[in-house]
C-alpha cells in the first residue's frame, strides 16, 4: 500500500491519527468525543479509531470522512491496547501515525512540533509533551466542554496533580509510520495495561540509536475518568509478564534487538502494506 509524500502543513493531511478504545463509563466515551472534536477541529488528518469489546458502545457523533470506525468484537475481559494499534496501523497511508489514547489532550502546536521534526530527519519518534502528564478533574473538563479552549488546563495546572512525576511517556506518541513498522509496530507481547509505552521508547531508542526520540515543550493532560479493569495491572501474572518483556527489551542491544523483532508474528502484516 503505498503512503502520500510527505506534506508540510499545519493541517496534517500527512499525520493519521490512530485511536484504540474500549468503553468502560461515560466518562470515556465523553472524552473520546472531545478529543476527536479537538482533532477534527484543528487539523484535516484521518481519524481511525477501533472499539474492540463483546457489544458496541461508541458511536461517532459527526461523521465525517475525515474519520474512520471500526468495530471489533472482542470478549476478552482484559483489552489489549497494543493488538488493536497494530490493527490500526494497517488502514494508515500517511507517512506519520500519531498513536493517541482517548483521555489525552496537547496543545496543538505540540504536535505540529514533533511532526516537524520527523518531516526534517531529526527524529522517528516524538511525544507531544515534556513528559508531566497532569490530571485533570471533573471540573476542569466541565470548562473545557464550555468553550472548548485547552488553555483552561493549563490556568489550573497549578490546582492538578502530576500523574507520574515528570518522566511519563504515555498519552500519545508520533512516528514515522515506516521506521516505526520496521521496527515492530507495538509489541503484542503486552497483553494488558502496562509499561508497553515505556517498552514503545525504549525500543525506538536501541533500534534507531542515531535519532533521539524528540519531546515538545508543555505538558499532557489527562482527562479524568473511573479506573476499573483496564486502568491497571489486570492481575500478578499480567503485571509479571508486562515487566519481564520491558526488562528483557531494554537489556537488548540493536543487533540483538532487530532479530528479537524478526520473530514476531504480527510484523508479517507490514509486508503487506
Amino acid at each position: 500500500m503505498e503512503r502520500t509524500h510527505m506534506n508540510p502543513t499545519n493541517k496534517l493531511t500527512n499525520v493519521s491519527f490512530v485511536i484504540p478504545v474500549r468503553i468502560d463509563s461515560y466518562e470515556r466515551s465523553r472524552n473520546l468525543d472531545l478529543l476527536i472534536e479537538f482533532i477534527t477541529s484543528h487539523f484535516d488528518s484521518p481519524v481511525y479509531i477501533a472499539e474492540g469489546d463483546s457489544e458496541q458502545k461508541y458511536t461517532v457523533k459527526n461523521p465525517s470522512g475525515q474519520i474512520t470506525y471500526h468495530f471489533i468484537e472482542d470478549r476478552n475481559p482484559v483489552f489489549q491496547h497494543t493488538l488493536y494499534l497494530n490493527y490500526l496501523y494497517q488502514q494508515v497511508k500517511t507517512p506519520i501515525t500519531a498513536g493517541w489514547d482517548t483521555d489525552a489532550l496537547v496543545f496543538p502546536q505540540q504536535i505540529i512540533d514533533v511532526v516537524k521534526q520527523i518531516e526534517i530527519g531529526k527524529a522517528v519518534m516524538g511525544l507531544p509533551y515534556n513528559g508531566s502528564m497532569y490530571g485533570t478533574e471533573p471540573h476542569h473538563i466541565s470548562l473545557y466542554e464550555e468553550n472548548k479552549d485547552i488553555d483552561i488546563f493549563k490556568q489550573n495546572t497549578p490546582y492538578m496533580f502530576p500523574m507520574y512525576g515528570s518522566l511519563s511517556s504515555g498519552g500519545a506518541f508520533i512516528v514515522s509510520t515506516e521506521k516505526y513498522l520496521q521496527a515492530g509496530g507495538d509489541n503484542e507481547h503486552f497483553l494488558g495495561w502496562g509499561p508497553e509505552d515505556m517498552e514503545r521508547v525504549k525500543r525506538m531508542e536501541i533500534v534507531y540509536p542515531e535519532y533521539p526520540i524528540y519531546r515538545a515543550a508543555g505538558s499532557l493532560f489527562h482527562l479524568w475518568h473511573p479506573r476499573f479493569l483496564n486502568s491497571g495491572y489486570a492481575d500478578e501474572t499480567y503485571e509479571k509478564t508486562g515487566r519481564k518483556e520491558y526488562l528483557k527489551i531494554c537489556s537488548m542491544e540493536t543487533g540483538e534487538l532487530k532479530k528479537y523483532i524478526d520473530t514476531w508474528p504480527w510484523k508479517a502484516k507490514w509486508s503487506t502494506i
